[in-house]
């Protein structure tokens, strides 16, 4: 139920990946990323141009297979959280977490009182089994919380962050850390290489895990040997990218090889 399996793939330190859905929206993704092994997806609205409604098509697709759909919403923001829950976000992949009060506006917008302030409703509200204190804490304990560490702020608050308690996990956002850091897309420098691990032992000092942004797997060999088990492997389109020019460059190879 919702991200109940990412959740208990993470406690038991499993090789965890999903892609990451920005700009392309067909809910058909998510049964072939489940049919080929991967284990959840990021909608991306930050960054992407999904309508709600197919926020809520791709919400119940996923929740037909099993298969958590995690959104980044725009911003940690009440409004916007308590709306893609009511659309049947599986839980979130919070943009940009500097501060405790980012997650406290979180809390506020996953639970429902007393815990927090969520008044539910929305077309995922036909999911739940039944709409008592029960039913309600069944889909609470499922949903799943990621604050991504994308500045020097977040960066020094990392273990902070990580501890609250309905926080599951925390990702890396590698490529804006890099741009914050003053090495805009030097993901081999150094200094980036050093600040994702320190965010890796903040965050595994204190229980929780860490991801990270992977493009190849060449990438993730070189994370796995620093400890990382969880990965976001690419953006859609990206994927498509590599294998249209893995395609088009073999078969280049082959005319100029019967030549």
């Amino acid at each position: 139920m919702l991200a109940s399996t990412l959740k208990e793939r993470l406690r038991s330190r499993q090789l965890t990946m999903g892609p990451l859905l920005s700009f392309d929206f067909w809910p058909g993704y998510l049964e072939i990323f489940k049919a080929e092994g991967m284990h959840y997806a990021v909608l991306d609205l930050e960054h992407g141009s999904a309508t709600l409604a197919q926020v809520e098509d791709l919400c119940r697709v996923a929740r037909l297979l099993d298969f958590p759909l995690i959104v980044r919403p725009e911003a940690s923001v009440y409004h916007l959280l308590r709306k893609y829950l009511d659309m049947g976000a599986a839980g979130f992949m919070l943009p940009w977490v500097e501060s405790e009060e980012q997650l406290s506006t979180a809390r506020d917008a996953l639970f429902t009182p007393p815990r927090g302030r969520r008044g539910p409703g929305g077309p995922a509200v036909f999911h739940n089994r039944t709409l008592d204190r029960q039913g309600w804490d069944e889909i609470e304990r499922d949903l799943f919380l990621m604050p991504q560490i994308e500045t020097s702020a977040g960066l020094e608050k990392v273990a902070q962050i990580a501890a609250t308690p309905w926080v599951d996990a925390t990702m890396l956002g590698p490529y804006d850390l890099s741009l914050n850091l003053g090495h805009c897309g030097e993901m081999d420098h150094p200094e980036v290489v050093d600040a994702i691990q320190a965010v890796h032992d903040a965050s595994a000092g204190v229980g929780k895990p860490c991801g990270m942004v992977i493009a190849t797997a060449e990438q993730a060999r070189f994370w796995m040997a620093r400890g990382f088990f969880f990965f976001i492997t690419g953006e859609v389109s990206y994927l498509a990218r590599q294998q249209a020019r893995s395609l088009v460059r073999q078969m280049q190879e082959f005319q100029a090889g019967g030549k």
